[in-house]
């Protein structure tokens, strides 16, 4: 599931796909956001931006070992 045409203030663009965190993620996270589930983050290569689903202000940026590597996934 993904979120399409949201802004990203890393990437500084409006079309950026979101995707739910997965795995590791969680792990590096869930200090900061105890018992969230609704964190995001933007699929862009390189970017490391994750936000809660609505509210971007609350966002941050996961450690460099968790950059996109390669290209946004294609539906």
């Amino acid at each position: 599931m993904f979120f399409a045409k949201k802004y990203c203030p890393t990437c500084k663009k409006y079309d950026r796909r979101f995707r739910k965190l997965e795995g590791r993620e969680w792990t590096v996270v869930e200090q900061r956001h105890r018992g969230r589930t609704d964190l995001w983050r933007c699929t862009a290569v390189g970017c490391r931006f994750y936000q809660p689903v609505h509210n971007q202000g609350d966002g941050a940026r996961l450690p460099e070992e968790f950059q996109n590597p390669a290209a946004e996934p294609v539906e």
